[in-house]
């Protein structure tokens, strides 16, 4: 056992190795693993040690580390950056900081936005550096850290990423000053993301802005500079991009442009294919050619016409909200709600508890161990003692253990809390969420609990805004969304069981708008880290908002959903499936069910997960 997982360490090193050298084009570059910290700034060739065991949050520190160091290599010019640097004075420490790091923030953000993979490695570094290294308020003004704002900032506007969740406090209050002072400049670096030169220029103004530093006194010059090499930069960068179209698949690995003959990247990817097996090649280049049909689309970003579909519009997100549970009832009226939630669930206690058990044996099977018998070396066989007696030379009396490949998996469950729902409906799917999170928890599942609905009936505050500006023809999607966290997918059961029962809550239920709350569970299951990420959609239908319908056509929001799950179903890597509660949705998803009532609830949930877990039926769903 210790042996196969010292291969396949070495087979992960050497893969994010030859990946680092296919990004930065260089060859011969040495690479080496034994940094106990992380480097961020992505200046540091040596990258982080894994433990044998090769942890889910291991591999994607790595992973991220690997991506900055070689995306710097590639795109960062170090005479440039010194060129436009601030003075090395200690009265400039600040203004240094934070040009390195908004420098940083270009570069991986050029990768970001062409390789989804290396989006999500880099997203996942970034979480975990600011988990354990948190940024801290400060009364000194020395003691701001503006370079780790600076640079969340500028990736922000630069990829639509939007900054660890653990930063949120300290980027949001000092955001807005930023921005009154540097919005103009801020704006401008989107432009030139390719010119590291002009993208200089204006960190220097922006620097200059806050009142940090002097702005770059050489400016007309660096300005002549820029606008004779602009343009070639620009094609440099887009030749570039077509030379990485390689996509990042989810083990970190890069697979060379095979029509680029003459560059490195093509030939690292030979020398690393001379020496691994042409199965792992060919899985890679399976994972690779999915994640380049991604590349078009940016998962965060919810606003683009590619993701919302181009005949689909928003009047206004102003009012809308994302909001925790228990930030829409107070926690005694919580503890009520979740007590006649078990109550009305009390003569199902039974069936619980059994599909509960039915379901862990199910999937506790597929992580299994196994065993491979007539080995040369391992464990010795008890079963061929007789063997080792009579014939001790016969080499064949060994066994060695395997687990089976049972990958790190999320699953968010996304739930209709339209008013339609009301009764039965919403108690049932309250009971689905409840069996669903305890049952995956303790098989090591995270389950996160979303839903969705509207925060009022027939449009809300968008629709008085649309009265008020003389109602513009065709305003598209016209009410205020309500988007609700019953339970974030790293918080266990126990502390957030009572926030089910605000499904009963009188006057939450209002009207839902299913696309635009797809895409939301949709990019918080891509901003995670899992190698498995499921996508499972409660609902009793059809869309349903009257202040949308009654200015735009009559299937807007029916066609909008349609949009999504195809756009989901055919080119993101999540895996989507529906239950229906009294309704067939198999209309609109491709995997669903439907489930009249709750008695029929147990076999519902145990097919869909069977299917879900079950490799051959997971790959009859792929075909």
């Amino acid at each position: 056992m210790t042996k196969k997982a010292t291969h396949k360490l070495d087979q992960f090193k050497h893969a994010v190795s030859s990946t680092v050298r296919a990004m930065a084009e260089k060859a011969e570059l040495e690479v080496s693993f034994g940094a106990e910290n992380i480097d961020i700034s992505g200046t540091d060739g040596r990258l982080p040690m894994l433990s044998i065991d090769m942890t889910a949050a291991e591999i994607a520190k790595v992973r991220g580390a690997a991506d900055a160091y070689a995306l710097r290599l590639r795109y960062h010019n170090a005479a440039i950056h010194e060129k436009y640097a601030p003075d090395s004075t200690p009265e400039n420490t600040m203004a240094h900081t934070i040009y390195t790091a908004m420098e940083q923030a270009r570069v991986e953000a050029i990768g970001a936005t062409k390789m989804p993979g290396v989006a999500q490695n880099l997203a996942a570094t970034l979480d975990e550096h600011y988990t354990k290294s948190r940024l801290s308020l400060s009364a000194n003004a020395d003691d701001i850290p503006y370079g780790d704002i600076l640079r969340l900032l500028v990736r922000e506007r630069l990829t639509r990423a939007h900054p660890p969740e653990v930063t949120n406090e300290v980027v949001n209050q000092f955001r807005s000053k930023i921005e009154s002072k540097a919005a103009l400049h801020l704006n401008e670096l989107i432009d030139n993301i390719g010119n590291q030169e002009a993208f200089s220029l204006l960190t220097r103004k922006i620097i200059a802005d806050l009142d940090l530093a002097d702005d770059f006194q050489g400016e007309s010059q660096g300005k002549s500079q820029d606008s004779q090499d602009n343009t070639q930069d620009q094609e440099n960068l887009d030749e570039d991009s077509e030379d990485t179209t390689d996509g990042q698949d989810n083990d970190g690995q890069e697979d060379g442009d095979e029509s680029s003959e003459n560059s490195d990247g093509a030939l690292e990817a030979s020398d690393m294919g001379a020496e691994m097996s042409e199965e792992m090649i060919n899985d890679m280049m399976a994972e690779a050619a999915a994640t380049q049909a991604q590349a078009m689309f940016n998962p965060n970003d919810l606003n683009t016409e590619q993701a919302q579909g181009p005949r689909y519009a928003v009047y206004s997100t102003e009012y809308d909200e994302i909001i925790a549970a228990e930030d829409l009832c107070d926690a005694d009226e919580l503890a009520f709600l979740r007590r006649n939630l078990d109550q009305q669930l009390s003569s199902l206690h039974g069936v619980i508890s059994k599909l509960a058990n039915r379901l862990q044996r199910m999937l506790m099977a597929q992580q299994r161990r196994s065993w491979e018998f007539d080995q040369e070396e391992g464990i010795l066989d008890t079963s061929r003692l007789t063997r080792v007696v009579t014939s001790p030379l016969h080499a064949l009396s060994f066994k060695i253990e395997n687990e089976t490949d049972f990958k790190d998996t999320v699953v968010t469950l996304l739930i209709d809390n339209s008013g339609s729902m009301r009764g039965r409906p919403i108690t049932i799917a309250a009971m689905c969420a409840d069996i669903l999170a305890r049952t995956l928890e303790r098989c090591g599942v995270k389950v996160e609990i979303l839903g969705f609905t509207t925060k009022a009936w027939k449009g809300g505050k968008s629709r008085l805004s649309w009265l008020e500006n003389d109602k513009p023809q065709k305003p598209g999607r016209l009410n205020d969304l309500r988007h609700i966290i019953y339970k974030k997918a790293d918080n266990p059961w126990r502390r957030t069981r009572n926030n089910l029962g605000l499904m009963l809550k009188e006057g939450l239920l209002k009207e839902n708008i299913d696309g635009e709350s797809l895409l939301w569970a949709h990019s918080r299951l891509m901003n995670r880290t899992e190698e498995r990420r499921i996508l499972m959609v409660i609902s009793d239908g059809a869309p349903v908002d009257d202040s949308t319908l009654s200015t735009n056509s009559a299937n807007y929001l029916e066609d909008h959903l349609r949009t999504m799950i195809d756009w989901i179903e055919k080119r993101s890597p999540v895996e989507l499936l529906a239950i229906g509660i009294g309704h067939d949705v198999t209309r609109y998803y491709q995997n669903a069910i439907t489930v009249m009532d709750a008695e029929q609830l147990g076999g519902a949930i145990t097919e869909q997960l069977t299917g879900l877990f079950d490799e051959k039926t997971r790959k009859r769903r792929l075909n």
